[in-house]
């Protein structure tokens, strides 16, 4: 059974969610540069619907640095006992569009994320897929009805 999806057309993503959090600032080191409190964990106020979102988290990066590493996303739905944790963390990349598939899921879910401790800032986008998304599985019932011409 193969996933049909239409992932590269721009018109089946839907903005969910954009956001930025600045570090606060709280001390100065002995040279004077400001030490920042970590960003708490995020949790978006959003409910998903579909399987499938995109997440993309930009920052600040100090010059000469690297960073590529941008934190996790967690999932979480409603039960009847509250929220409840689901699935493994998904970890993020930096300044990407991080396509996260939730292949097990079916009804709605929340999201929250938590970034590395050394960020001053984070802006956050998260993209919700609402473009086909059907399997071959029927066209294969299709084929095995005419097949035995039901």
């Amino acid at each position: 059974m193969v996933r049909n999806l239409q992932l590269g057309t721009e018109s089946n993503w839907n903005l969910q969610y954009s956001n930025s959090f600045p570090a606060v600032s709280f001390l100065n080191d002995k040279a004077g540069n400001p030490i920042y409190e970590k960003i708490t964990e995020i949790n978006v106020p959003i409910v998903f619907d579909q399987p499938i979102i995109a997440v993309n988290i930009s920052t600040s990066v100090p010059v000469g640095r690297i960073w590529n590493y941008a934190g996790y996303l967690r999932r979480s739905l409603t039960t009847g006992l509250g929220a409840t944790f689901t699935g493994e963390l998904e970890r993020l990349f930096l300044g990407k569009f991080n396509l996260i598939i939730f292949n097990d899921l079916n009804i709605n879910y929340f999201v929250s994320i938590q970034v590395p401790k050394w960020f001053i800032n984070a802006n956050i986008a998260i993209y919700q897929y609402e473009g086909a998304d059907s399997t071959t599985l029927e066209d294969d019932i299709q084929a095995i009805k005419t097949a035995l011409g039901i």
